[in-house]
């Protein structure tokens, strides 16, 4: 079996699918064809076993001497996923990487996902209050999906979800990156990057441009849909490919949806989420050795 060697585990609207787009690029890189495959964080997915995985994401791959996945779902869920990975492929040379951005600006980024993914109807000040709630009261169905649905702030609980991987997995197995790293000359976080991978870095244009931009849909009913459980989506499953349902999903998805730049954030409500994120970030400081200041000051307010 072709397995991967390269897992880009989140978090989730950090950066993850700027990485992804720039190492599917490369000629020494096999990307899955599906960005996040979801397998060891969705207990379906996971249930059917490695060779399905291994078949259906990295068929033909043999080539290539790195074979990666970038499923931001394995960081949250990293008390569940870890453990997979190391007994799934017990022996394998596994590396990670992991990109990370101001928890602050990361949970309303999701917040406005999810409002784009039609999973959220709250306003943000109200979903945060009830996140704990709706967390542990969907917990077994969110659990099994590997759904990160509702968690803005737990999503942000970075350090605890990295001592979850490094609990199974040697530190040197791990590349540490900041979103804020993606605006710096591109040299500079490339080479590093590429040095991890074991081969020099090559050149693919001038800048690391920002992907995976905020969106909304045109029709919420039609997103819905697309998102949801139908007979005939399950009829469909049983008769046509993976890759061409995913194929067909994407192309949907994308024709529905549209560029937004979402509103600042009320800055009462930043200030108090600085507040419960200190205590974290001051912990991730010291676990990745890199100053985080910044973070507990005003942060970036980017669309994205």
């Amino acid at each position: 079996m072709q397995l991967p060697n390269l897992l880009i585990i989140g978090a989730a609207k950090a950066g993850t699918t700027t990485l992804y787009d720039l190492l599917i690029g490369h000629k020494k890189v096999y990307m899955s064809f599906v960005k996040e495959p979801m397998f060891f964080s969705r207990d379906a997915y996971f249930q059917r076993g490695l060779q399905w995985y291994a078949q259906t994401f990295f068929a033909n791959s043999e080539a290539y001497p790195v074979r990666g996945e970038a499923t931001p779902h394995y960081l949250y869920w990293a008390e569940k996923v870890a453990p997979r990975i190391r007994e799934s492929m017990p022996d394998a040379p596994i590396k990670f990487i992991v990109i990370l951005r101001d928890p602050v600006e990361r949970a309303y980024s999701w917040y406005w996902n999810m409002i784009k993914e039609g999973e959220e109807d709250l306003s943000f000040e109200d979903a945060l209050a009830r996140e704990p709630e709706r967390l542990e009261s969907n917990d077994g169905d969110l659990r099994s999906k590997g759904s990160m649905i509702f968690g803005y702030q737990k999503g942000g609980m970075y350090a605890r979800q990295i001592k979850e991987f490094l609990k199974v997995f040697p530190r040197e197995s791990f590349h540490f990156l900041l979103q804020d790293d993606l605006r710096s000359p591109q040299s500079e976080a490339l080479t590093s990057l590429y040095g991890f991978l074991g081969f020099p870095a090559n050149l693919v244009g001038d800048a690391l441009a920002k992907r995976n931009p905020s969106t909304l849909p045109y029709s919420r009913t039609l997103q819905g849909w697309l998102r949801s459980q139908s007979r005939v989506k399950e009829t469909a499953k049983r008769l046509l490919p993976f890759r061409f349902r995913y194929s067909l999903k994407k192309y949907l998805t994308d024709r529905n949806t549209r560029t937004f730049a979402y509103p600042e954030m009320n800055v009462h409500t930043r200030v108090e989420l600085r507040g419960k994120f200190a205590t974290e970030i001051a912990e991730l400081q010291a676990l990745l050795g890199r100053d985080l200041s910044h973070w507990l000051s005003s942060g970036d307010k980017s669309s994205d």
